[in-house]
């Protein structure tokens, strides 16, 4: 006779969870956020087409326009699924922890501090790393337009260190000055950020003056590991961009206790994320491999920034790449304004259950201006460290666009797995939730995104150059690894005594 797993918290406890989760609305924070506006945050925390646009070198050198293109729509499944499975959990548990909140509620008694705690922390350095990761990105973008029209400039790896930072500043006060009165930023970006990627996608291929075959684009694959992997080793390594489109899936969750109606909101957020971001990424990443025939001079852009010259040499003006690449890194910039908004929600949650040192500062609002001042301080310290990193090797600050990836979805992952454990019980998914999926697909949505985040964690800490050396090797696992020893130290010697699970009652 099977033996049924019995329900870790009773009906009341997750009565009382949902009751929590719907009713909180943190001290000084106010509800800001409409559907629109939390939809736009959304979309302009992953702005997957441009995520795609500014890792492109990655997918050139991991299989080349074969990885890119079944490799968005690989992960465009996968995440679709977890996002299914996410917007299922929020429909039940809006709360600014997010993951960490439904890991609590779903984990069993005796492993729930630690599990919960796992999450919340590998969740917070996720956000740190895609602030970093994205911070590069729009300071390689200004480096390639000095590049481009200042020919002699030779740019100095203090240069891309002071811009990096400068980039962390203006998302800092913005932040603390700004947001609470300017959230039509995010709308605004939202539209324009569609806008670029309507008018990119229709005058790269319409100004070409060659384009791609339909047998190169979809059937020419790129072993760039000099026979050291199979093919399909390299694909699942050259899965990196692809991953990167729709990171911080989890991105409005944290913002629930700011938002309006959350319980519908969030799901529909995050559902939107996932659906409008595959459909730019695809296409976009679809009209650009049909815009140039040789990918892999991309590799050595003169400008540094391979997009930019994929872009001057498909539409023919460098003058009309400029154009796309400065609105490009503007809209960057108001993604990074998104990132350290997010990040600085799940830092102050978790820090209000004492999950992290110093929580009795970073659990304090700035109650003028109605946002967690400490929490934002603490995460822009961390950002300003690592750019540091930077100044010794750029093969180690390169890791944490892979780091990134794997924490991100480690973190969201954690709860879909609990949820498989607890057998999707209605103890834990009500039937009157305003989301939910039906048992048969809520378990291969769920199972989907479990297979797919081990398949992340393991290739994406592989090696992609060969041979090795130390100017080419993959960072990820030991900046990981640096990762897992901050986290032991800060369980260790703070949480451990202090951090109870996220709170629920």
């Amino acid at each position: 006779m099977e033996k049924s797993v019995e329900p870790e918290h009773d009906q009341q406890d997750v009565e009382v969870g949902m009751v929590a989760a719907l009713s909180h609305e943190g001290p000084g924070l106010k509800r800001n956020f409409n559907m629109i506006s939390i939809m736009a945050l959304g979309f302009n925390t992953s702005n997957s087409w441009i995520a795609i646009a500014g890792s492109l070198p990655l997918a050139i050198a991991g299989g080349g326009t074969v990885t890119l293109l079944y490799g968005i729509l690989v992960v465009c499944f996968a995440m679709s699924c977890t996002g299914l499975s996410l917007a299922e959990l929020a429909a039940v548990y809006p709360s600014a922890g997010g993951q960490y909140y439904f890991t609590s509620m779903l984990a069993p008694a005796q492993h729930r501090r630690w599990l919960s705690y796992l999450c919340g922390i590998v969740g917070i350095w996720s956000w740190v790393a895609i602030a970093a990761s994205l911070s590069l990105m729009i300071t390689e973008g200004i480096m390639a337009l000095a590049l481009t029209y200042h020919p002699t400039f030779i740019p100095q790896s203090w240069h891309y260190f002071l811009m990096y930072q400068a980039v962390h500043i203006i998302a800092m006060a913005y932040n603390v000055g700004l947001l609470s009165k300017t959230v039509w930023v995010y709308d605004w970006a939202f539209y324009f950020s569609l806008a670029l990627f309507v008018t990119t996608t229709i005058v790269c291929p319409a100004r070409s003056a060659v384009h791609a075959d339909s047998a190169t684009v979809w059937g020419h694959f790129v072993n760039s590991s000099n026979g050291y992997w199979s093919n399909g080793i390299v694909f699942l390594t050259g899965l990196s961009t692809p991953s990167y489109m729709l990171i911080g899936l989890d991105a409005t969750m944290h913002m629930a206790d700011e938002c309006l109606n959350p319980a519908r909101t969030i799901p529909r957020a995050i559902l939107s994320t996932v659906s409008i971001g595959s459909v730019a990424a695809f296409a976009f990443a679809l009209a650009m491999c049909y815009s140039v025939t040789d990918f892999d001079s991309l590799v050595d852009a003169a400008s540094g920034f391979p997009i930019y010259d994929l872009w001057a040499q498909a539409s023919r003006s460098t003058t009309c790449a400029t154009v796309f690449l400065v609105v490009m890194i503007s809209i960057m910039f108001v993604s990074a304004c998104a990132i350290h908004s997010t990040a600085s929600r799940l830092t102050w949650s978790f820090a209000c259950d004492n999950g992290i040192f110093l929580s009795g500062y970073l659990k304090q609002l700035d109650h003028r201006q109605g946002v967690p001042l400490y929490a934002l301080g603490l995460n822009f310290v961390a950002c300003f460290v690592i750019g540091f990193l930077y100044l010794a090797s750029s093969s180690v600050f390169n890791a944490f666009v892979g780091t990134a990836s794997i924490l991100s979805q480690i973190s969201v992952t954690l709860p879909i797995a609990l949820l498989i454990w607890q057998r999707r019980s209605e103890v834990y998914l009500p039937s009157g939730r305003h989301f939910g999926l039906s048992s048969g697909l809520g378990y291969v949505c769920n199972i989907v995104a479990v297979v797919y985040t081990i398949i992340v964690t393991i290739f994406l800490c592989f090696p992609t150059s060969f041979p090795l050396t130390g100017g080419n090797m993959n960072y990820t696992a030991p900046v990981l690894g640096v990762v897992a020893i901050l986290t032991g130290l800060n369980w260790g010697f703070y949480a451990r005594g202090r951090y109870e699970g996220a709170h629920v009652g």
